[in-house]
């Protein structure tokens, strides 16, 4: 399994983000993507390139509603030269508040759309000079010759999908399943990669050829009781400032519905610490990874052989001043692992 981390961008200036890669890469981990939220995932990400000689780039993920396939296509397309072949291309539809109350841009017909936008920036990266892309869809339409030869090996498009519409359209056109926040391995495995299995056997597509990635919570403290109030802090914060129904959808999977009803109810009031009260131990055992750095290299060996990628999130409590040094503990866990 590798072990890469995830970025929201927040926090960091676009050096201090560098100066993290740049350990992350001398740490040993595989990879740096960055959520695009508070950031370009692109632009960061090829700052990351440019200091790095062997960490995967890439956005986890990428708006589509954000970008038409051509233009996303076509950064991608540059990323993956200028990287060197290290990008790892993220996409997912987002939600309807990001996109019509972030954007401006209404929220429909999903299904098809990820559909097609991921079928044609898979076209795109393998699309030679003197050859064209000819697609037309009920959502999207391209009609496209490239105007540079692209890198030898295409870019990886990994779809994010955790409703079970969507993990079949993973499951049948991406390259790999991308997977959010607060997926417990038991989930994982019992649930939605059999999920995945059946779509992929639908279109005739071997499912142990299909690789998955997901994001770990990760709190990480010597003080374990810190470290559990940072986790339940997070869990509470993915229902506000910005609720996302992703997260509802999965606490209730996994048999958290009272504490999903108590997020709903107190954080977008601002009563977070009776949303944090709420959050039993079991959904902070199973949903994240807590706790000394010892148990949390535990944690994430239990993802061994249940995911191909994992994306550690980073909540963890600090009493650094400086962004910068608030990330230096998680550089000692991929010697843990190895070890």
């Amino acid at each position: 399994m590798k072990l890469s981390l995830l970025h929201t961008g927040s926090g960091l200036s676009l050096g201090e983000l560098v100066g993290v890669a740049r350990e992350a890469e001398s740490a040993g981990y595989h990879g740096l993507y960055l959520a695009e939220a508070w950031r370009s995932g692109f632009i960061a990400a090829t700052a990351i390139a440019a200091a790095t000689t062997r960490l995967m780039v890439g956005p986890y993920v990428l708006n589509a509603y954000g970008r038409s396939p051509l233009i996303a296509g076509m950064a991608a397309i540059d990323l993956q030269e200028f990287s060197q072949g290290r990008l790892m291309l993220g996409v997912g539809g987002g939600n309807k508040l990001i996109n019509e109350r972030w954007q401006g841009t209404p929220h429909v017909r999903v299904l098809t759309k990820m559909r097609e936008y991921v079928t044609l920036l898979k076209q795109m990266g393998r699309t030679r000079l003197g050859q064209r892309v000819d697609f037309d869809g009920q959502v999207h339409s391209m009609h496209w010759p490239p105007s540079v030869e692209p890198w030898h090996e295409p870019f990886p498009v990994t779809l994010a999908a955790v409703f079970p519409s969507m993990m079949a359209v993973a499951a049948e056109v991406a390259d790999r399943i991308g997977g959010g926040a607060t997926l417990g391995v038991d989930y994982l495995r019992e649930v939605l990669q059999p999920r995945a299995a059946e779509a992929a056997a639908r279109v005739g597509r071997d499912p142990a050829s299909l690789p998955w990635m997901t994001v770990g919570v990760l709190s990480m403290h010597e003080d374990r009781a810190r470290a559990r109030a940072a986790a339940r802090s997070a869990l509470c914060h993915f229902y506000a400032p910005l609720p996302h129904p992703y997260y509802e959808f999965t606490m209730r999977e996994q048999g958290f519905s009272a504490a999903a009803d108590a997020c709903l109810l107190h954080m977008p009031a601002g009563r977070v610490a009776q949303a944090m009260e709420a959050i039993p131990d079991e959904c902070i055992d199973r949903l994240t990874i807590t706790g000394t750095p010892a148990e949390c290299a535990a944690r994430i060996a239990a993802y061994r052989g249940v995911v191909d990628e994992l994306l550690l999130l980073n909540v963890s409590p600090s009493d650094a001043a400086d962004a910068l040094a608030r990330q230096r503990p998680l550089m000692a866990l991929p010697g843990m692992l190895a070890g």
